[in-house]
């Protein structure tokens, strides 16, 4: 080997240069991976930014109920002074200066809510608590409904209603609380109830309250401190359903009533309709436009002009007859009723024959066709 055909280096030898090429397709691998991680860190700190903002709705839902529960026990418990104030001062015996707005050291004074309850709460939150009554106090029957308001209200930083909070708070009172939507400023609404608010009222959108209530159902006689005490009904009636209620009842089993079931709109089912007991075609009915079920077969009957008329009914099919061959064709295929079977009709059917082909003397017979119609 000479030595002119060795490959050596005079200096130190340097690797061969990396194409411009190559040094791009780094350097753009770099950028992705960047980006997808910023992605990941804004989702993360999103969803943990929504998080905090569940649990905050969820514990001044928490925060609230305390206090409804101790605005219902002052209704219970002195349903009978409220009804028959007159004068803003009129429970000052017992420590309230203003029966129609008290305050909560008031209530933790006479013991009906827990001294440890803080009046701030979450979402820098402060609680309002208004005593309203029923025209008809103090003459019985008289409501009583005390509203529990949070202030200023669940409101975005940028200002208006933060619907997102307002339905995680919504949530965690299990229907139960009442609102103060952008559209409706004088009202609280809440699942199947609409409070209307007197017109000075201060309470902007994003307002959500809770409402306790107690119908008296008897006038308050007597001394209320006497031994018998009052005769007022002490059962909390906020639950129950009321005559010409606006509310939902939301029934979650079988309902059932004796008498007639009326709707000024539509009935809606979910699934379907049963009708249990059927009705004779060609009977005499009453109610002009009811509808029936045809004696115990799955048709359907009007009544029109005092008499039950066949409005549907399931088709009852039909076979093809052969003299010679039956119920099969000349090539031995089924040719009977595929409802039935058979050539014949079902129950609460009669046949009747459409067609006929053929002859007696001919080699394939005589064949009769019949379709199955409603009848006896």
């Amino acid at each position: 080997m000479s030595i002119s055909s060795l490959s050596m280096c005079a200096e130190p030898c340097t690797p061969p240069a990396r194409h411009p090429r190559q040094r791009g397709s780094l350097l753009l691998e770099l950028m992705v991976v960047a980006v997808l991680a910023t992605l990941l860190v804004v989702w993360a700190s999103q969803t943990w930014a929504q998080r905090i903002r569940v649990l905050q709705a969820q514990a001044l839902a928490a925060w609230m109920l305390p206090a409804r529960d101790a605005a219902q026990a002052l209704l219970v418990h002195h349903g009978a002074q409220l009804q028959q104030a007159e004068a803003p001062d009129a429970m000052g015996e017992y420590g309230i200066a203003d029966w129609r707005s008290p305050q909560w050291t008031e209530l933790q004074a006479l013991g009906l809510l827990a001294p440890g309850w803080q009046k701030s709460g979450p979402l820098r939150q402060q609680l309002d608590l208004q005593i309203q009554r029923s025209d008809s106090c103090p003459q019985a029957p008289c409501r009583l409904q005390a509203l529990v308001l949070a202030q200023p209200g669940l409101l975005r930083t940028e200002g208006g209603m933060d619907a997102f909070l307002v339905a995680e708070w919504l949530q965690a009172t299990q229907g139960r609380g009442l609102v103060v939507w952008p559209q409706a400023l004088q009202q609280l609404r809440g699942a199947g109830r609409m409070i209307n608010l007197p017109p000075s009222s201060r309470w902007g959108p994003g307002t959500v309250a809770l409402q306790a209530e107690l119908t008296l159902a008897q006038d308050t006689v007597g001394d209320p401190d006497s031994e018998s005490g009052p005769q007022v009904d002490p059962v909390d009636h906020s639950e129950f359903l009321r005559v010409r209620d606006s509310r939902n009842p939301d029934f979650q089993g079988a309902v059932s009533a004796r008498g007639l079931v009326r709707s000024d709109t539509w009935l809606q089912g979910q699934e379907g309709l049963l009708l249990v007991k059927g009705v004779a075609s060609g009977g005499v009915c009453a109610t002009e436009g009811g509808i029936g079920r045809q004696g115990v077969r799955p048709g359907l009957l009007v009544c029109h002009q005092g008499r039950w008329q066949q409005l549907a009914g399931p088709a009852g099919g039909g076979y093809l007859l052969s003299s010679k061959y039956g119920c099969a064709g000349k090539l031995s295929n089924f040719t009977g009723n595929p409802l039935t079977g058979a050539c014949s009709c079902g129950a609460g059917y009669q046949a009747i024959q459409v067609s006929e082909s053929g002859d007696m003397a001919h080699v394939d017979g005589l064949s009769r066709g019949y379709i199955c119609i409603p009848g006896s």
